[in-house]
């Protein structure tokens, strides 16, 4: 073979690489919400959320614990700055709580869009608390989503909906877990990191899902088993194809979950996101491209 030749035949093999870590991507995304369904099923039939997000946590811890120490042995799953890795599991663990009381009373797609506003939270938080320089493009980008997200909650001052305030809730908690994500990034590798936060988030759950105890069925534990074996198969798919994509090209396909969400809550519990909801989620989603788009450019210069 010519040097040419193997020029070339590099060249096919990366962009091949590049073509099934796409694929990756946006199937690990486009599967996460039916762990969520999964959740809210299980609230359908009387499982506590804390007995659920139990299930979610603890076999994600043990359909992992194999793969990590096969890959890197038990000497090395201690994480780098292991204090921010916890306060970091534990705001993801809040969120997943949080999301999971949401999914008891509102659509999944509905909560699924609020989430979409945690990246212009992110922005927004990185501006006040870490001192980063936001354009004001890119905070009226913030602005405009927050609107967005309005028409998606509709907060009626007579009736509250706790469902949607959950929703903020996990909103707020991500957001914080997203700026946490930026300070430990690099130092540790992403599936000891995952690995750990299903050991954080198993051992935080346990004591909170212990009175509200109910002896599952084989059905139950089947369902309970399925979330964190979802999640984690998710959270892989993304993982791998990072190590061929940037973060940034990958930044965009979360917004790929509201298919997925919007066509198993119709098939699975009968709903359908409304007009203003589905223009709250175009406002949410256009502001969070307008935010990823320039924070590219301002990854390369000044905005």
């Amino acid at each position: 073979m010519t040097a040419l030749e193997s020029s070339k035949a590099r060249q096919q093999k990366d962009s091949a690489n590049l073509v099934l870590s796409f694929a990756l991507a946006a199937a690990g995304v486009l599967i996460l919400p039916v762990g969520d369904a999964i959740a809210k099923y299980l609230g359908t039939i009387d499982y506590h959320v804390f007995q659920i997000a139990w299930g979610r946590w603890m076999s994600h811890l043990v359909l992992l614990t194999p793969i990590v120490l096969w890959r890197f042995g038990p000497y090395r799953l201690r994480p780098e700055q292991v204090k921010l890795q916890i306060l970091r599991a534990l705001l993801l663990t809040t969120a997943t709580v949080s999301y999971f009381f949401a999914l008891r009373t509102i659509p999944i797609a509905d909560a699924a869009a609020i989430l979409f506003f945690a990246p212009l939270v992110v922005t927004a938080l990185s501006g006040l608390l870490l001192g980063e320089k936001v354009g004001m493009r890119r905070w009226m980008a913030v602005i405009i989503g927050f609107f967005g997200m309005l028409l998606i909650v509709r907060p009626d001052p007579a009736e509250f909906d706790w469902g949607a305030g959950f929703a903020l809730i996990a909103t707020i908690s991500f957001a914080f877990y997203f700026l946490l994500t930026r300070k430990t990034a690099g130092r540790t590798p992403p599936l000891i990191t995952l690995w750990f936060m299903g050991v954080v988030g198993a051992i935080a759950i346990t004591p909170l899902a212990v009175p509200v105890w109910r002896a599952p069925d084989l059905d139950g534990w089947l369902w309970m088993t399925a979330i964190g074996a979802v999640m984690a198969v998710g959270h892989l798919f993304i993982i791998r194809a990072l190590d061929h994509l940037e973060a940034s090209v990958v930044a965009p396909l979360p917004y790929l979950e509201l298919i997925t969400a919007t066509v198993i809550g119709y098939f699975w519990f009968g709903d359908f996101p409304g007009l203003l909801t589905w223009i709250g989620c175009a406002i949410v989603i256009g502001a969070g491209l307008f935010v990823i788009t320039r924070e590219r450019k301002a990854a390369r210069g000044p905005t």
